[in-house]
């Protein structure tokens, strides 16, 4: 936000003579000061020594931090009041006047960025490239670190407050693809997808305590192979216990076509903290399909997996397993709209944190709610508690197109599902128009009312759909549009569904990046945010580049 208050732009200004001399280079002024969620950031025009700042209200003192040394950015913890006029005073070196100024809150918060982490260097993402990107970000428990695991297998751990990189491994030639902290934040385990597909565990020191591949069950490429070949760490989830924490993974392996099918390798484990398996499912070799996702309820007795490319065994869309003992509890599909019907759920799948419902969101565009409960006694053959229509196929022009059905999300009180890009079902064939429920959120109460829906106009492709753990702020990060080819549209929404009416009321800020925003991440408490970039290259020709953006992390408020 501009500042508001002429007069304290002019003392600023003026004083600035006082301080350094006279010439341009020298002077020190205010030059931007933003109001965001429950904090406020000043910006200085140089770094200089600043010895304190204060904030007041109406004469009295609201805010105030200690600084001690040379800066040019200031950030202060203050819930401020929209329409309300804040005076600023941040005190310099001894002998010297301090700057003194007055801004007007905003009516609406502004994204803060409190630190950037450039990462190395990476081919630039082409627009319609598919498969999977390395690169992932996932904040601890306690909100105190973040760790950013990258496409060419490089680990950091963060300080969340200030940016420092604490500590960085290079685990390999794979890239990272899963990563999760322990409940308790002492441990940080990551996938990759790599010849060998690791589970990593590393001490919260940096310590790698052990690994563990599942190629040894899923098979691995031959030489000559294609990357996307490579077996893959899918997902990761740590069990809720502090005092007995479990790792549960889910590991895959494409074999490639054969004939119009395609054929694949998938396991799901159970390991404990020193990286002893407790079970495996199935208890020997492996399903013919193709698991992607695992979601476990707050008390860690429901264990749910999606199959997005069925086998003839394993046939359904969606799994529930003890997750205890691994025991099958339930398998569950859908009646498929399109020919297709080898397709079953992608990441479009969750339990709720009481294990009552399970939402998943099918291949052919419909979102489900379905009772676990009855799931359980009749072993997946009902459930239902209501289904909602949102992206399935329509013709347009003998083109069949859908909304990209990507991911679901329970959280308290609403259920909520993710459309991405448009796709066509005549193969190679690309879209130049868009489904009308492309790339949106679509928020439904338990008993199936519309609640809202977000227009975002680009597709938000990450692990799963982030919230702050009281489910009030949702986090959707901007990949890009394959249609419009737009790269204003990266980046990052971040929404309150505390508040009443549609989007635009929900709407806190949207926070633009250059390139795609690859993986976001919020803390528990809702305080930070994390987001990856990754360069794209947004002309489709081969021979031609038109690369946006780049390989960073930004942290914000």
């Amino acid at each position: 936000m501009e500042l508001s208050d002429t007069k304290g732009v002019l003392a600023a200004l003026i004083l600035s003579l006082f301080l350094g001399g006279c010439s341009p280079g020298s002077r020190v002024d205010i030059k931007k000061v933003t109001f965001g969620r429950g904090a406020v950031a000043i910006e200085l025009n140089r770094d200089i020594l600043v010895q304190e700042v204060s904030i007041s209200e109406k004469q009295k003192e609201v805010a105030s931090r200690k600084i001690g040394k040379d800066t040019k950015k200031i950030f202060l913890d203050l819930p401020w009041e929209k329409g309300e006029k804040y005076r600023i005073k941040i005190c310099l070196r001894s002998g010297t006047p301090p700057l003194i100024t007055t801004c007007k809150a905003p009516k609406r918060p502004s994204p803060i960025i409190l630190a950037t982490l450039d990462l190395e260097d990476v081919r630039p993402h082409q627009l319609w490239d598919y498969g999977y990107i390395g690169g992932i970000v996932a904040i601890s428990p306690e909100g105190k670190y973040l760790a950013v695991g990258s496409e060419k297998g490089y680990l950091r751990l963060v300080n969340i407050k200030n940016g420092t990189v604490l500590w960085r491994r290079r685990i390999g030639e794979g890239r990272i693809i899963s990563i999760g902290f322990s409940p308790d934040g002492r441990y940080l385990a990551l996938g990759e997808q790599s010849r060998d597909a690791f589970l990593y565990l590393y001490g919260i020191d940096g310590q790698l305590l052990w690994k563990f591949p599942v190629s040894r069950d899923v098979g691995t490429i031959s030489p000559g192979e294609p990357q996307y070949y490579l077996p893959v760490v899918d997902n990761l989830v740590f069990a809720p216990s502090k005092k007995n924490p479990k790792i549960y993974i889910v590991a895959g392996h494409y074999l490639g076509a054969h004939g119009r099918d395609y054929r694949h390798k998938g396991k799901i484990y159970c390991l404990d903290i020193k990286g002893h398996i407790l079970w495996t499912y199935p208890k020997k070799g492996c399903m013919d399909a193709s698991p992607d996702v695992l979601r476990i309820d707050a008390r860690g007795k429901y264990l749910i997996f999606t199959n997005y490319w069925k086998g003839k065994s394993y046939n359904k869309s969606l799994y529930c397993l003890d997750g205890h003992t691994g025991q099958l509890l339930w398998g569950w599909d859908f009646r498929h709209l399109f020919p297709e019907k080898r397709l079953g759920i992608w990441h479009g799948a969750d339990i709720s944190a009481d294990g009552a419902y399970v939402a998943a969101f099918s291949s052919d565009g419909r979102g489900f709610l379905l009772s676990n409960r009855q799931l359980i006694n009749t072993g997946g053959k009902k459930g239902l508690v209501w289904e909602k229509t949102i992206s399935t196929p329509i013709i347009v022009n003998g083109l069949t197109i859908y909304g990209f059905p990507a991911m679901a999300k329970i959280g308290k009180g609403y259920v909520a599902f993710l459309t991405g890009n448009t796709n066509t079902r005549q193969g190679k064939k690309k879209p130049t128009f868009e489904h009308p429920n492309a790339n949106s959120l679509f928020v439904y109460d338990l008993k199936g009312k519309l609640q809202w829906i977000a227009r975002l106009g680009g597709a938000s492709y990450t692990d799963r759909i982030h919230t702050s753990s009281n489910s009030r702020y949702i986090i959707l990060p901007i990949r890009y549009n394959r249609v419009k080819n737009n790269p204003l549209l990266h980046g990052l929404y971040l929404f309150d569904n505390s508040k009443p009416g549609g989007a635009s009321n929900r709407l806190v800020w949207f926070f633009h990046t250059d390139g795609m925003s690859l993986s976001a991440d919020i803390s528990r408490d809702g305080k930070y945010i994390a987001l990856l970039e990754y360069p794209v290259d947004m002309d489709i020709r081969d021979e031609f580049q038109d690369v946006k953006g780049k390989h960073r992390v930004y942290i914000l408020r």
